[in-house]
């Protein structure tokens, strides 16, 4: 009792330490936060930071394994909500309406960062790896990587817009492509649990990757339009939240015995919700979403750190390849992507492309909840979790730099330069 008291103690006090610090950090030198609910989850989780830095077998903890375990329909919950808020939000028809230098950009970047990332860590790995590694197992690390790789969050540059009234075509662009991108990325993601799909069928035959997506699609749309029914007469925002946690508990617990990605399921379930219905009743659900982003973002973020689990040296510099390896392909995959549009874009928007975000969270605990048992899975998870908490660190930066030479940030320039002398 006193181990345990003294435990939720310590957590606590780094936490609140850790947020305060995170939040001066966040002001004086524009980074994201979000790093102290990570480190708020490893302190309560069965692995201490020793362990998870150095690979200690040491087991002292506060949450032990098999409370996480208890604890998978919550996190299948933060992980479908969102799937559903991002599937919510893509209107075919806003889609469309967006110029062509936004979807080529979208289209291009990813595709480039997933090819350059997935490729690149397939060989990384059969160097780095010292045991038996399966072609399976290396060709699932690998696409998953990229597929981490390949998201960009739109919420960083919302935050400088609002910040330094950022007004230009630099700023519009990546505007425009943030919520396609990251779409693109969840529907690769499903795609690749469809292609390493174990479950054995009853139906007197092995189902094809193909018809796995399929199921995958049909089951997010027919519960979506199942489910549409229960929320659109309904206006009391606290029925709504919980109709929502339903829906989503079930969706994301029918995908996870299937063994599909939540993250699809969620996300065509969102879509399906949202199609031919009134504005002022999508408008009513889309604020339950998005009012409850944030604290499913915090939760998400603690199971993560609690479910970090340790992983040797050498995975330590496969980890610090892969960060890199993501920034230059992200860079890369701008340059590109202006190269297809004909310098209708900046050659340097590769710069607005680094922040990673909530989906890329998502796609490492949906891994480490259905491909836990995979050792390769460990250094997967320890890779995206590690480029989503150093992108916070420069992402935002750069982008406002990058703004700032597009000249859609005026009156921020000469400002910022100052700041940064003193």
């Amino acid at each position: 009792m006193t181990t345990t008291l003294a435990v939720l103690v310590a957590a606590a006090v780094a936490w609140l330490i850790a947020h305060f610090v995170a939040d001066w950090i966040q002001e004086r030198f524009l980074v994201t936060s979000g790093s102290e609910y990570m480190l708020l989850g490893v302190l309560l989780g069965p692995v201490p930071v020793i362990a998870l830095v150095f690979g200690s077998d040491s087991t002292f903890s506060l949450i032990n394994q098999e409370t996480l375990r208890q604890l998978d329909p919550l996190m299948s919950l933060a992980i479908g909500w969102v799937g559903l808020t991002y599937g919510a939000n893509l209107s075919p028809t806003r889609v469309l309406a967006r110029g062509r230098g936004a979807i080529t950009l979208s289209l291009v970047a990813t595709f480039t960062t997933f090819a350059v990332v997935a490729g690149m860590s397939w060989f990384i790995l059969e160097w780095v790896w010292s045991g038996d590694l399966s072609t399976v197992d290396r060709l699932g690390a690998a696409t998953s990587l990229g597929a981490a790789a390949a998201v960009s969050s739109p919420t960083v540059l919302q935050r400088i817009k609002a910040k330094f009234d950022a007004q230009g075509p630099t700023a519009k662009v990546l505007a425009q492509s943030g919520r396609l991108d990251e779409m693109l990325g969840i529907v690769g993601f499903g795609v690749i649990f469809c292609f390493f799909h174990e479950n054995s069928s009853s139906l007197g035959r092995q189902i094809t990757p193909t018809e796995w997506f399929v199921i995958s699609v049909a089951l997010g749309a027919l519960l979506g339009g199942l489910f549409r029914f229960f929320l659109k007469d309904e206006d009391n925002r606290d029925k709504q939240f919980l109709s929502l946690v339903g829906i989503i508990v079930f969706a994301s617990g029918s995908a996870h015995f299937l063994e599909l990605s939540p993250l699809l399921v969620n996300a065509v379930m969102g879509l399906a919700m949202m199609v031919g219905v009134e504005d002022k009743v999508s408008e009513r659900i889309l604020g339950v979403l998005e009012r409850s982003r944030c604290p499913m973002y915090i939760v998400m973020l603690i199971f993560a750190g609690a479910t970090w689990l340790p992983i040797p040296a050498v995975a330590w510099l496969f980890v610090a390849g892969y960060v890199v390896l993501r920034f230059g392909a992200r860079l890369f995959s701008g340059w590109t992507s202006s190269v297809f549009l004909s310098g209708e874009i900046r050659r340097d928007i590769g710069r607005g492309l680094i922040p990673q975000g909530e989906v890329a969270v998502a796609m490492a605990l949906n891994l480490t909840l259905v491909f836990g048992g995979r050792p390769v899975m460990a250094w997967v998870f320890s890779a995206i979790l590690a480029s989503v908490l150093l992108n916070e660190i420069w992402s935002a930066r750069m982008l406002r730099g990058l703004l700032i030479d597009a000249g859609d940030i005026r009156h921020a320039a000469t400002e910022s330069t100052e700041a940064e002398k003193a």
